[in-house]
């Protein structure tokens, strides 16, 4: 299942390995970093589901899947975006059946632009230059499901790398390095 840090992370402010996807330029350059404000809408990352072989406690393969969706609403002129990121996961599902939904939670939060980028080494071998957010928690809706974690305070911040490529959005995520974001990206959520 898609974990709960996932969303946090880009709310606690919303699989991939250790590269991730973006943008470069015509030379093969980094791709110019973008702005929070550039960025309203709504992305989908799409069904993504895994069906597990039997075990010894399992007598028949077990499957779930999730997906996630980002809505971004930018106001230029005060430079900060609202955003919501709701993840839906689904039991016994390795393609998001609506009647097999058990889990739904949706993140609130707002985001301004922070000085600094990140390179990070995109699907291809090439490098991206992802823009810095610092997001701000300010809640969350709960619609289906149990909740055994921990939510931050209401106006916790943590800082978030994320490019904007071809209208396909990706955020940092795995083990914080020093600079506190993400060593990877995201697999892209693609704007509806």
């Amino acid at each position: 299942m898609l974990t709960l840090t996932f969303v946090a992370t880009a709310l606690s402010a919303c699989g991939g390995g250790g590269g991730g996807d973006g943008s470069t330029d015509a030379s093969g350059k980094a791709a110019p970093a973008s702005s929070i404000t550039q960025m309203a809408g709504t992305y989908i990352m799409p069904c993504k589901g895994t069906t597990f072989a039997p075990s010894s406690d399992l007598t028949a393969a077990k499957s779930e899947s999730e997906t996630v969706t980002i809505v971004i609403s930018a106001d230029a002129a005060s430079g900060k975006a609202t955003i919501s990121a709701r993840l839906q996961s689904y039991v016994n599902s390795a393609s998001c059946e609506a009647a097999a939904l058990d889990f739904d939670l949706t993140f609130l939060g707002t985001a301004v632009d922070k000085p600094g980028s990140k390179t990070y080494t995109n699907a291809a071998g090439k490098p991206v230059t992802a823009s810095v957010a610092t997001i701000a928690y300010t809640g969350f809706r709960f619609a289906k499901g149990n909740l055994n974690v921990s939510l931050p305070a209401a106006g916790a911040t943590t800082d978030m790398a994320y490019v904007l490529d071809n209208n396909t959005l990706y955020l940092s995520k795995g083990h914080r390095e020093k600079d506190g974001l993400g060593d990877a990206l995201t697999p892209g959520a693609a704007k509806q």
